[in-house]
């Protein structure tokens, strides 16, 4: 399933709800909507890439260290290249283009008059668009950033002697002195709150509510002491299996395939035995 087109929202909506229902308690001061942001991030991580949404950038290194992009959360893939970037029209364009400011500032891989800031057109693909560079360059990303790279992410396997090591704190180093990388990469987009906002999909919506339920209980649970433990109790466990189920429901809608992805695959299967002239 393809998500780049899907839009974030905040989570000022469902918060309201979930402070609607749990109303009782907030008023008593027995739970504190402090934590919401954070509750809000960790059902969001359980979800991984898939409700992160993709971005693109390119950074230049210089005496060894660059900064990441402001949202960077987790990398795609990272390629080092000589000179510019070039974007081009491919297979099933739509008609028309837009316009992107591929680096911010028009003299930090290519020089120019700083009052100049350069543009590039690009033509707008389905499911996206191709990329050309000159003299491309796999980079190799060091073990300890394992973490803060998808599953699948080549450079964690590629050999190259082009190193780079992210940082939890959006910085990155390099065994080379200076130099430009493009960067795939997936970003947790916040709302001007600092509140995780989340992809407009129902089933992710109702996940993120039920799980905050269930941490508010938690919460609730280690902190009483008298009799009203069994209740908070049972309250707890019954939030715990709701957003169990909620999960299971929003990965399943997530995972769903679509049609063109089923078509692919088919047509990569039966590819694999025309070397043989199977058919």
């Amino acid at each position: 399933m393809k998500y780049d087109n899907i839009p974030f929202i905040s989570s000022e909506t469902l918060i309201a709800e979930v402070k609607q229902e749990l109303k009782t308690y907030f008023e008593a001061g027995a739970i504190s909507e402090v934590l919401i942001p954070t509750f809000i991030d960790q059902a969001l991580r359980k979800l991984k890439v898939l409700v992160l949404r993709p971005e693109e950038a390119i950074i230049r290194f210089e005496n060894y260290k660059s900064e990441l992009p402001y949202d960077f959360a987790m990398l795609d893939y990272a390629i080092s290249y000589d000179s510019d970037i070039f974007w081009q029209t491919g297979a099933q364009s739509f008609t028309g283009y837009w316009y992107k400011n591929l680096v911010g500032q028009c003299d930090i891989c290519n020089p120019c008059s700083p009052n100049v800031e350069t543009y590039e057109t690009i033509s707008v693909l389905t499911p996206g668009y191709r990329i050309t560079m000159k003299h491309p360059r796999w980079v190799r990303v060091y073990f300890d950033s394992t973490s803060l790279c998808t599953e699948d992410c080549e450079n964690l396997k590629v050999s190259s002697t082009d190193i780079i090591k992210i940082g939890n704190n959006k910085k990155a180093s390099a065994t080379f002195e200076n130099g430009c990388i493009y960067l795939r990469y997936f970003s947790r987009p916040m709302d001007d709150n600092h509140v995780p906002m989340i992809p407009e999909i129902l089933e992710v919506e109702e996940y993120v509510k039920s799980y905050l339920k269930y941490k508010f209980f938690e919460l609730l649970w280690h902190s009483v002491m008298d009799e009203s433990v069994r209740q908070i109790t049972e309250k707890l466990q019954y939030y715990k299996n709701e957003q169990y189920a909620k999960l299971q429901a929003a990965f399943n809608y997530l995972m769903t395939k679509t049609r063109q992805q089923m078509a692919d695959a088919i047509v990569r299967t039966r590819n694999r035995f025309s070397k043989f002239h199977i058919k």
